[in-house]
């Protein structure tokens, strides 16, 4: 959580190209030596914590810096729709990837599926190398240091009311929103009254729903809005996740899931575009650094807030009002007049304090 506010700076300092190329690269290798303690008998409690322990930090460096990349790589008009299409490839592994993991671990262990997936980070290094340009980082004002440029990040949430408003509607996803995922196995076993192949259905149908969602919002249009999507995805979600607190049929269960992940793929597709699009692009990776910081610290706060108040009121009911809690933030930002303002101005980079930053 902490190393995403400085994989967002070095982002914004050195060719992400590079940091990628490093990042995979350590993602795989900490992938083989999961795989390697696995086949040897070594994996133990301490083992499995240092590795989990590498892998969160590189991919804290990781995430920011790949979703800067692609502002790099397209034209501003279909920013969102590579964002998007982005969101549906991992919402297809989300599907296919159990499946595969499943049958491996049956026919020859859980050291093969870590094998596997080290080596499925050659594919991402191929591209890396291959194909993807060597952009270099925008010029920044001269004997500028890393906190200053971490600040400088962190001041613009207070100064510009697009960031501002983009991380209020994150903060409420993370906290009130996604944080009920760990109750899925609560809800399958004391709401539907199932095992764990119901289980491994509700997971997988929850990709669909991203897979669906991202597809047709990468099929829309060259600058499709992304206030509408804010607009849609919020009600879309409160609406969703209160069905699914609320149900005890799979009939309903099933739908609102598709509903859900359909919802989040476009409020975190709105969100993000946001900040490639309409902000100063010297300043990108810092804020998608602090974007995925608040992401990342907020969801498993808020899975204890849920689980402290189930003590008090039931559990899926303080989910729903969570779930309509996003909504309504997600709608009340949207509409929100300096907001709506600031996202029709778009980038409009102004001098201020020694580096470029949106007016």
């Amino acid at each position: 959580m902490l190393l995403s506010l400085a994989g967002g700076v070095l982002a914004d300092r050195l060719p992400r190209r590079r940091i990628l190329l490093v990042t995979q690269t350590m993602l795989g290798l900490t992938a083989g030596t999961l795989a390697v303690l696995v086949a040897t008998g070594h994996a133990d409690f301490l083992a499995i914590v240092i590795v989990a322990v590498v892998f969160g930090a590189t991919d804290a460096v990781d995430l920011p810096t790949r979703q800067a990349l692609v502002a790099d790589l397209v034209e501003r008009e279909v920013v969102m729709n590579a964002v998007a299409l982005g969101s549906a490839a991992m919402s297809a592994t989300r599907i296919v990837g159990p499946s595969i993991a499943g049958l491996l671990i049956g026919t020859v262990g859980p050291a093969a599926c870590f094998g596997t997936l080290s080596v499925a980070y050659l594919a991402p290094i191929l591209v890396l190398v291959f194909i993807i340009p060597n952009v270099a980082p925008l010029p920044r004002a001269a004997g500028r240091t890393a906190l200053g440029d971490l600040v400088t990040g962190l001041r613009q949430v207070r100064r510009d009311p697009l960031v501002r408003g983009v991380v209020i509607v994150c903060a409420a996803l993370a906290f009130l929103g996604v944080s009920y995922m760990p109750f899925l196995p609560v809800l399958a076993k004391t709401q539907l009254h199932a095992g764990a192949q119901v289980l491994g259905i509700l997971y997988s149908v929850g990709g669909i729903g991203g897979l669906v969602g991202g597809v047709a919002i990468a099929a829309l249009g060259r600058g499709a809005g992304r206030l509408q999507l804010l607009l849609i995805g919020g009600p879309v979600y409160a609406l969703s996740l209160f069905l699914i607190a609320h149900s005890a049929i799979l009939p309903v269960t099933l739908p609102a899931l598709v509903g859900l992940s359909f919802a989040f793929v476009a409020l975190n597709t709105s969100l993000t575009t946001l900040l490639q699009t309409d902000t100063d692009p010297v300043l990108r990776g810092r804020l998608l650094g602090i974007y995925v910081t608040i992401f990342a610290g907020l969801q498993p706060l808020g899975t204890v807030l849920y689980g402290v108040i189930s003590r008090a009121v039931g559990l899926f009911d303080a989910i729903g009002v969570g779930a309509i809690l996003v909504g309504v933030t997600a709608v009340a930002v949207a509409l929100t007049p300096s907001f709506r303002a600031r996202v029709q101005q778009g980038s409009a980079p102004a001098v201020v304090g020694g580096e470029r930053q949106p007016a």
